[in-house]
């Protein structure tokens, strides 16, 4: 693909439906009014930066405090709350202090000060079904006011993968849904460059008859060129700022071993091939390996292989950014405790600078939805709290047009699920900057915030002034002088 054939701007666009005045129903900006008596029972309200869940019936891990036997998931002991909270506090928080002077710089006491967030720094994020928002959703409907209002970050399913993305109606769809989210001021995160498994859609077919003739040159061609197009397509678009080049290695490698059939899948010259050509193709973007079974259940053996791979990454200078970890839980035991998944995300923090949670979501007869409830509040703020993991998606939202029919929020008639309320508990509420306060003698006010875009409102006589300010760092201490006069 050569340059003049990058996109430098967007496709006829979905039909307008941005009307800031007009928000939906789970409008960010009044949060906290729309989730005035939500909250799931026996989870827990945060109360402000830090703070611990309130005493009440049960303990720490969701179970009566007379049973002291942990379930699958669960911690025997009953501080996993506390300790990632005291990590979220280190972690995810800042100070922040609001100097208000008058117009020849002299402090103002006793002004009153409101600081709200209007943006988290941490990627909360969704798959959005590109086909579904762009031939059957409509404007303000439940579909497009979900993904803008509780997610800032989003991917799609599956029409950036290979065969899609190189078919026009289907890269039509992928272009027109990558810019109605970027309109929004959503992240984007592309889904995956090489994906070798059959049968998913996502080979050529061309690419699949050269893998039947064992035509090494031709697979080995194609996906350098198809790596380099797609990715630099979205080269210097604005939020497009990751990408899995690589997806579901450990169990799928049938291109790697037919393009150097000397050496294992986790060693394969292929995949620094791929990453190189991603790195050069978008210097800016962050790339990523994707891989299942890390988080859920219990696969030592895909961990190691994985560990092996990113090991072997390092040693060769491959241009890894971060891995993806799925998180698809397909049944009620393939839980993992507080405990188990910090110690797996400190493994791997030793081999990179970023790990994100990329398709979260639990199915199953064994799933009640009570229990995915519970165990969305104890995994996300698990994830959360640790200091690598900069994102967290889940694959759906909604069970109309989810994979698996059982997707975390909402239900067919787009009714709450009990995880709805786990979820804007936790960010929109625990996680959810609102102080106000008033200067003291020096014209300061305080207050811890969390990581993420804030509006500070300052108010002194019948003056007013709203600035902007962005935290994003925990161990300094952010200052915003605002003068009034």
């Amino acid at each position: 693909m050569t340059n003049d054939d990058r996109s430098s701007g967007p496709p006829d666009r979905l039909d307008s439906d941005r009307d800031d005045s007009a928000r939906g129903p789970f409008d960010r900006l009044s949060r906290r009014g729309v989730l005035g008596g939500l909250g799931l029972a026996g989870l827990g309200t945060g109360l402000g930066v830090g703070l611990r869940r309130d005493e009440d019936t049960e303990s720490d891990d969701g179970t009566d405090e007379g049973n002291t036997e942990p379930e699958a998931g669960g911690e025997s002991e009953d501080s996993w709350e506390t300790d990632a909270d005291e990590r979220i506090e280190d972690h995810r928080t800042t100070s922040l202090a609001v100097e208000v002077v008058d117009e020849d710089d002299a402090p103002i006491a006793d002004a009153a000060v409101d600081v709200e967030m209007s943006g988290h720094a941490f990627g909360f994020g969704t798959a959005v079904n590109a086909e579904y928002l762009v031939a059957e959703s409509v404007p303000d409907d439940e579909y497009r006011t979900a993904i803008t209002d509780l997610f800032n970050k989003a991917v799609l399913e599956n029409r950036h993968k290979w065969n899609f993305w190189e078919l026009p109606e289907h890269r039509e769809h992928a272009e027109t849904a990558t810019w109605w989210l970027l309109d929004r001021g959503l992240e984007m995160r592309g889904h995956a460059c090489i994906w070798q498994r059959r049968g998913q859609g996502a080979i050529p077919d061309d690419v699949i008859r050269a893998m039947d003739e064992g035509d090494a040159d031709h697979v080995d061609n194609r996906s350098d060129e198809h790596v380099s197009a797609i990715v630099s397509h979205h080269s210097g678009t604005e939020n497009v700022t990751e990408w899995d080049v690589l997806n579901e290695q450990i169990g799928f490698h049938e291109m790697t071993d037919l393009i150097d059939p000397d050496e294992p899948p986790t060693r394969a010259p292929k995949i620094r091939d791929w990453f190189q050509l991603a790195a050069d193709a978008d210097p800016d973007a962050r790339l990523y390996l994707n891989e299942y079974d890390v988080l859920a259940g219990d696969r030592d053996d895909h961990r190691d292989a994985l560990e092996e791979l990113v090991t072997w990454a390092g040693e060769t200078d491959v241009p890894l950014d971060g891995i993806g970890m799925q998180s698809h839980h397909w049944k009620a035991d393939q839980r993992r405790s507080p405990t188990e998944l910090v110690s797996t995300l400190d493994r791997f923090a030793e081999h990179v600078d970023s790990i994100q949670i990329t398709e979260y979501d639990a199915w199953g007869d064994e799933w009640t939805e009570e229990l995915e409830a519970e165990y969305l509040y104890k995994f996300l703020k698990t994830v959360f709290s640790h200091p690598v993991v900069d994102g967290f998606v889940m694959w759906g939202f909604w069970d109309e047009i989810h994979w698996q029919g059982n997707a975390p929020l909402f239900r067919e008639d787009w009714s709450k699920k009990p995880a709805y309320d786990a979820y804007t508990d936790l960010v929109f509420d625990q996680w959810w900057t609102e102080e106000s306060g008033r200067t003291d003698a020096d014209g300061l006010f305080s207050t811890d915030v969390f990581l993420g875009d804030h509006d500070v409102t300052v108010r002194a006589g019948d003056a007013s002034e709203t600035t902007h300010v962005t935290a994003a760092d925990p161990t300094a201490e952010e200052t915003v002088t605002v003068r009034i006069g």
